[in-house]
Formats: structure tokens, C-alpha cells, sequence
């Protein structure tokens, strides 16, 4: 760190600055922090990736890109530790593409890894994308009527269909009354889109429009990105991260990063990956009629599909624990059932690597 944070440089950092803490102050614990980092910069030094670049975003001061650049490191160093000193390979597809990419050298054939850390700013961001494409393509509708939308889940991807959106609000409008609309709010049938989660609560709005209109408007959007739960977060990371994967026969590993405030335990994986966790309740139509006991089972909505995202092999949830003695670090790592080329489970049989792997066709499990 003195190498790539010199003395001038230390001085003039400003105490809202979060590297003040890092570079500055003086407790246990950040002793511990700095040695990490100290460590993680070694290994991109060992590899040649502290160009002007890199070390420009690890220097400007932003705690999401510090965030995104450290734990690409943090990561490489985990499987370093458990596969051996220089068993990684930087820049599989050239020089240009972004510091993330490596791969496994030692597995044969190579592993892909993408490092992907997870942001809650980032679903905002994306939920205000959604909301423009909405009001966009609700006015290409020609039927004068107001709606209020609540955006009950902005979905997991970018790709959200604005014109699947406006074929919806055309055939359900249609069928309506004009008149009847001008007098009260009516429901129409939610808006859901399974390839993305999107997920619209939609009424009609007892608006009379002007004579000048002529087309549909959103009167009224409401809904926020905190209320949706960890797992559409971890979903719209594993989307991202999924148009970077390479095609061919390499397996392709993502691993995802928590950031700070935002811990994710395995059942919001569980949940992401596999399907949402439910309880299926057997009801007695009589007293004397004998039913099943309560069971669990899983929704058919994970990330993991026999018909999609089969190019991705497996999940990586890395996981980091900070004390005064020491920096604990651990890797679980979620198989993907379906996967075009999987990843032998044996390779990570080892000490703090937690796996979820297929059993049969129907079950996984964990092995330690």
C-alpha cells in the first residue's frame, strides 16, 4: 500500500474520504484491514494488473468502485489459497477487457470466473430505467386513459419488453368501457413477465382526459427498489454477469460479492438459485379424513432452468469476516444442475469451501 498510496498522497486525503480510515486512523482492527489489502495487492502486482488504470479507481475515492476492484482480488486470493500460488490466468479474451476476468489454469479445461459485487444502487437505478419505458410505451397505446402502476418487483434484468408491455395494455384496455372507466378505478390483471420478474400492479385512474388526447398515460408510478427481497438482487447481478460469460466449452463460474451493509446469507441464494421456498398445506374436508403432513418444496423461478442460463456452471457466494486478529474468509459455491459444462465438484473439496451439488435429477445437497 506505501507503493500505491505515497505520503503526498496520504496527506491530502480529506476525513470524509472512506480511505482515511484505511490509510490513517489507528485501531486493531484496521491493522488486519490493511494487511488484506496489502496481501490483495500483491497478488495483482504478481500478475501484472497495477496499471495507471487500476490504480486510478482504487485511488479516486469511490467506495462502490474500491468495492468492485478489491474483491475481484479478495476472490483471486481465496482460490489461490486453496488451488495453489499462480493458478490463475488474467485476461482469458485480451488485454482490454475489464480486470474481473481470469480463469482457473489448474482445472483442466480452464474455469472461467466473472466477480460480480452486489449494489441495491444498481436495482435503482434500474427500476428508474424501468419506469421511463414504461410511461414510453403506455403512451404508444391510442386508448385516452390514466393508470397508477405499482412496481411490485422490477425484475432482475435490463431487458425488460416494452413492446410485450404495450401489447398487454392494448388487449386488456380494449376490452373495457370507456365511460365506466371515467367514473371509478378498475384493476386490471397484474402484469407479470417470467422471463425477467417483472412484476405490475396496474389500475385504471378515474381521470376524464381532455379531447386532445388520444393516447394512454401513467398518471401515477409508485414502488422502490428497498422493498424488493436479497434474492431479485442476487438475480440481477447473476443477469448481468451472464452476458459477459464466454460461449465454448469452458466452464463458467460467477462469484458474487456481498458490499458492506449488504450481507447475503445461503437461503436468499437458495431462493435466487433454485426457486422460492414455500410449504404446500393439505386441508381436511372432513374430520375423519386422513391428510399428508405439511411439506416443503421449491417454485420452479430460480436462476438455475433446464431450458436457460445453462452456460453458467456454478454460483460462488464469497464471504468474509473481519476481527482484530484476524481477516476469516470462505467460499461456498451453489452447482448449477442444468449446466452445459459443469464443474467437477472434487476440484473445490476443500478446507472453508461449503458446495451445493446435484445428487440426482431431483435432489442436491451440501457437501463439506
Amino acid at each position: 500500500m506505501k507503493r500505491l498510496f505515497p505520503p503526498d498522497f496520504v496527506g491530502a486525503v480529506s476525513e470524509d474520504n472512506f480511505l482515511h480510515r484505511l490509510l490513517i486512523e489507528e485501531e486493531p482492527v484496521l491493522d488486519v484491514w490493511r494487511q488484506h489489502i496489502d496481501n490483495c495487492l500483491e497478488l495483482a502486482s504478481r500478475y501484472n494488473l497495477l496499471d495507471a488504470d487500476l490504480e486510478a479507481r482504487l485511488k479516486k475515492g469511490d467506495w462502490e468502485s474500491w468495492q468492485a476492484n478489491i474483491n475481484e482480488l479478495k476472490v483471486a486470493r481465496v482460490l489461490e489459497g486453496f488451488l495453489g500460488v499462480n493458478c490463475l490466468s488474467w485476461h482469458p479474451h485480451g488485454r482490454d477487457t475489464k480486470v474481473g476476468e481470469f480463469e482457473i489454469d489448474s482445472a483442466k479445461p480452464p474455469i472461467f470466473i466473472e466477480v460480480k459485487t452486489i449494489f441495491p444502487r444498481d436495482l435503482e437505478s434500474l427500476e428508474e430505467h424501468v419506469k421511463d419505458k414504461l410511461m414510453r410505451y403506455a403512451e404508444q397505446v391510442p386508448i385516452p386513459i390514466f393508470l397508477s402502476v405499482l412496481v411490485e418487483s422490477a425484475g432482475a434484468s435490463e431487458s425488460f419488453s416494452g413492446k410485450k408491455f404495450k401489447a398487454y395494455l392494448t388487449k386488456t384496455l380494449s376490452g373495457l368501457n370507456i365511460e365506466d372507466l371515467k367514473k371509478e378505478s378498475i384493476k386490471l390483471p397484474d402484469y407479470l413477465d417470467n422471463a425477467t420478474g417483472m412484476h405490475l400492479i396496474i389500475e385504471t385512474l378515474p381521470i376524464t382526459p381532455e379531447e386532445t388526447e388520444k393516447t394512454c398515460h401513467v398518471g401515477m408510478i409508485s414502488g422502490g427498489a428497498r422493498q424488493i427481497l436479497n434474492e431479485i438482487y442476487i438475480n440481477h447481478s447473476l443477469y448481468k454477469a451472464y452476458k459477459q460469460l464466454p460461449v465454448g466449452k469452458h466452464p463458467c463460474f460467477v462469484i458474487l460479492c456481498s458490499s458492506t451493509g449488504f450481507p447475503i446469507e445461503s437461503h436468499a441464494m437458495l431462493n435466487a438459485l433454485i426457486g422460492t421456498l414455500a410449504y404446500r398445506v393439505y386441508l381436511r374436508t372432513s374430520s375423519a379424513e386422513k391428510v399428508p403432513e405439511s411439506e416443503p418444496f421449491r417454485h420452479p423461478n430460480g436462476f438455475f432452468q433446464a431450458t436457460r442460463n445453462r452456460k453458467l456452471s456454478a454460483v460462488g457466494l464469497y464471504k468474509e469476516k473481519l476481527t482484530e486478529t484476524s481477516m476469516e474468509t470462505n467460499l461456498e459455491i451453489y452447482h448449477n444442475p442444468f449446466a452445459t459444462n459443469p464443474i467437477p465438484n472434487l476440484i473445490f473439496v476443500k478446507k472453508g469451501i461449503r458446495q451445493l451439488v446435484k445428487v440426482s435429477d431431483s435432489e442436491m445437497m451440501w457437501v463439506e
